[in-house]
């Protein structure tokens, strides 16, 4: 085929076939307000010598926006795009700036359009940053032809995208749409790389990897796309990409807010199709195949061909209208800065009509959005990966505060553990019976705790703490229980509260006002709280109550480490005693430890209980303990049908399993080797896959606590800088792993409301705690920091002026909980 095929209308076939398929099979799939992220716009001259067929009466050498959609509207009807993203046809031999003027003419002449400059290394980036204020163009768009070698087919990124292009995406927040080359595209190490080097050097600039990150053989995106989670300014067009499979591992490697459609007009009005052979692709075009011999299928459009490809996609990633009207318009609109056509949606709205159906408008009270920032927090989400929250009006944050609440160890919609969870439910996530991961994990667990003989699982913190008590009562015959730490909102730790006198319950233990109403009035007297550290404390309790406590609950540590002495001596004393010791590991979990901080601390209990820590986000909890404690839940009836659904166990599986390749990895590796690891997929070789390993870093791999560790740190120092260079007076508790931050002024709850109202407008999820995970790379605590840089001279001001409560509209957060431990 030659180049006149590919570019001159004249040339294209279209049929009624054409439009007969496409309004069969996709006329209801594509939107009527489509953007068109990947289209060319050219003038035939500027490509090659037009020679014979420039002088025939019929040749039109322009092809802007009229000719492309008089052609596309011949098969796609009323569904042809008018409005998108254009850019000149890259050919070794164009004239690159007469191919710009003609765009930016064409682009400038319809308003809902833009338009990316073709530059290439030789450029002088003075004249190119002029033409960028003169011509309005909204980035670059560079191509491998334009490499300084023979076989350009070869070149690296870097050879065609230049530093300077770079560094003028930074400045401006431009659009760089590139196509990369190399054989296996992006499962080239090369590429891997220089994408994840570039991106976080520059992240004001935004690329855009053109055809599903050249995905035409499927599996180089599908086996290296992992590598770019969490990097937030990688975005991929769908153009002439035939094959579903790498653009659903694009959505599930980053969900629906980071895929933009493109046409690739004029590949679009072509036949054939790009396909996966082998390690490589190959394009079946109408004449390089004798379709006439084939009867069971014809040569269609390749624009056809691409939008059944990601309608696929679309119905195996179990998308609906609004995941697919982000794809197809919004995302590329947002990123253009170009209004959306879509309905906008106003999530304070959404929480209102929440308040009037749902007491208390959420199910978890530190989730509510007046515990961070009144009337302006976004309630609900769209989408959550790594540590990137799309909220449902579109709008994307970085999470720097609670990350679910403890429960996203490894990150959010970490893939591993989805893959399990997806395959039991494709497989059936209840039955008659059991699923056999509730053995698998129950062995895990006690693989990691020696000390444990038993487990029992549940589906939540809170009811696997009143299993673990019921356990400790029907064990010992006893009532009453001993408490250290928050443990839920059940019964029986709500009746610590039920005291003649608050203080002698939680109020001065946990959160003050935590009003007891509906607990029986019988339970008075069976909870007794003692503060964290105060052995005292706990021996009034014992010398009031010695033959009557059943258990000692409480957290082996939270935020504070436990004096020498204190946890053995809580464990002497329950020996003592004859009571049970149950350590509540749900919130702090394996954050310190991989199996929980008292195998850090060296202290044994009788029986533990894991919830968040283990399933990262789906819910699962285990009560684990030794033979003597836990075989006294057959003597009471412990029991609840959704107990025994599948996903809970193969999320925890896979999470736990996961965990515990992390630190063997971690353990067993040279000084010095994280790069080189990335390569692989974890759990399925061992070795650890790319979106935990970032390549560009020659650091050691860090196991999950080490790598939180190492998070929270940076986020710590970084804030303690902040708040002298600034003149504010912060605090830092917590530890690294679950980091607390705040003010130290008496209006310090309102400064962290003025301050969390602030960062939303920067785009980051921020509060008065920042739980990290595997999902933050010190990419985000560096954006995080950098951001908060520019709050704090209006904190400053305001704590000068004393008017927070002025510019927060009175509208103070609510308190969380304040813990002893």
């Amino acid at each position: 085929m030659s180049l006149f095929d590919f570019v001159d209308p004249a040339r294209w076939r279209i049929i009624d076939r054409d439009l007969d398929l496409f309004a069969s099979k996709l006329g209801n799939f594509v939107p009527t307000d489509a953007f068109d992220a990947h289209a060319h716009w050219y003038d035939i001259r500027h490509l090659v010598d037009t020679g014979e067929r420039g002088k025939s009466e019929d040749f039109e050498p322009e092809v802007g926006h009229s000719a492309m959609f008089q052609s596309m509207l011949r098969w796609m009807g009323d569904r042809a795009t008018t409005e998108g993203l254009y850019f000149g046809y890259p050919t070794r031999a164009v004239d690159r700036e007469a191919e710009n003027r003609f765009v930016a003419d064409q682009v400038n002449a319809h308003a809902g359009c833009r338009g990316l400059m073709l530059i290439a290394p030789q450029d002088n980036p003075a004249v190119v940053e002029r033409v960028l204020d003169d011509d309005g163009f909204s980035g670059f768009k560079v191509y491998h032809v334009f490499a300084e070698r023979e076989d350009t087919f070869k070149a690296e990124q870097h050879e065609f995208l230049p530093e300077w292009a770079w560094e003028l995406a930074q400045q401006r927040g431009l659009w760089i749409t590139m196509h990369m080359v190399l054989p296996r595209a992006l499962s080239d190490s090369r590429n891997l790389e220089y994408i994840q080097t570039q991106c976080r050097r520059y992240p004001d600039a935004n690329l855009v990897l053109a055809h599903a990150a050249r995905g035409f053989n499927a599996g180089h995106t599908v086996e290296a796309i992992d590598g770019l989670r969490g990097i937030d300014n990688v975005y991929f067009d769908t153009s002439a990409i035939c094959e579903p499979a790498a653009l659903e591992a694009i959505i599930r490697a980053t969900g629906t807010t980071h895929l933009m459609y493109g046409s690739d007009f004029p590949i679009s009005e072509l036949r054939g199709k790009a396909l996966s052979a082998g390690d490589g692709f190959l394009w079946l075009y109408e004449n390089s195949f004798d379709w006439d011999s084939w009867p069971h299928a014809q040569a269609e459009l390749v624009g056809i061909e691409s939008l059944l490809a990601l309608q696929q996609a679309c119905r195996t990633m179990c998308l609906n209208d609004d995941d697919v009207e982000r794809i197809f318009s919004t995302n590329a609109r947002s990123l253009l800065g170009i209004e959306s056509t879509s309905t906008s949606v106003d999530p304070q709205e959404q929480y209102r009509r929440a308040k009037a159906v749902i007491p208390g408008g959420t199910q978890l009270l530190s989730k509510r959005p007046e515990m961070f920032a009144p009337n302006h927090w976004p309630a609900y989400y769209h989408s959550a990966i790594g540590c990137e929250v799309v909220d449902t009006s579109g709008k994307r944050y970085i999470d720097m505060s609670s990350n679910g609440i403890l429960a996203c160890i490894l990150g959010f919609a970490d893939p591993d553990v989805n893959e399990a969870v997806i395959r039991r439910v494709h497989l059936g996530s209840m039955a008659t019976q059991q699923t056999f991961d509730e053995v698998r994990l129950a062995e895990l667990l006690l693989e990691i705790h020696p000390w444990a003989e038993m487990a029992r699982f549940t589906r939540s913190g809170g009811e696997s703490m009143a299993v673990a008590v019921r356990i400790a009562r029907s064990a010992t015959g006893r009532e009453k229980v001993a408490i250290c730490g928050y443990h839920g909102w059940h019964d029986w730790y709500l009746a610590a509260n039920l005291g003649d006198a608050g203080a002698e319950g939680l109020d001065g233990h946990l959160l003050p006002g935590l009003q007891p109403s509906g607990v029986p009035k019988s339970l008075r007297g069976t909870t007794l709280p003692f503060a964290y550290n105060r052995l005292d404390q706990l021996d009034t309790i014992i010398a009031q109550n010695r033959n009557d406590l059943a258990a000692i609950v409480m957290e082996p540590t939270r935020y504070t480490d436990p004096e020498p002495g204190f946890l053995e001596g809580v464990r002497e004393r329950a020996d003592r005693i004859g009571a049970r010791l149950i350590f509540d590991e749900i919130s702090i979990g394996w954050r310190l430890c991989l199996g929980g901080a008292h195998l850090k601390l060296g202290v044994t209990p009788d029986i533990a209980v894991f919830a968040k820590s283990i399933s990262n986000g789906f819910a699962m909890a285990a009560v684990i303990g030794n033979d003597e404690t836990m075989s006294a839940a057959q003597k009471s009836f412990i029991s609840s049908a959704y107990w025994t659904e599948g996903i809970g166990p193969a999320a925890a599986v896979a999470a736990v399993s996961k965990m515990k390749r992390l630190e063997a990895v971690a353990k067993h590796q040279p000084l010095g080797a994280g790069r080189g690891l990335s390569s692989s997929r974890l759990g399925k070789t061992g070795t650890p896959a790319t979106h935990l390993i970032d390549s560009t870093i020659s650091e050691p791999f860090l196991d999950v606590p080490s790598h939180l560790r190492k998070i929270g740190t940076l986020f710590q120092e970084g804030w303690a800088k902040l708040g002298e260079r600034h003149g504010v007076l912060v605090t830092v508790g917590g530890r690294p792993e679950s980091v607390l931050i705040g003010f130290n002024y008496p209006d310090g709850n309102a400064l962290m409301t003025l301050y969390t109202r602030r960062m939303l407008d920067y785009g980051f999820l921020a509060a008065g705690s920042f739980n990290p995970t595997m999902g933050h790379k010190p990419s985000h605590v560096e954006a995080c920091l950098s951001a908060a840089d520019e709050v704090f001279p209006e904190l400053a001001e305001t704590i000068d002026r004393g008017d927070v409560q002025t510019r927060i509209d009175g509208l103070e957060k609510h308190i969380m909980f304040s813990r002893l431990t």
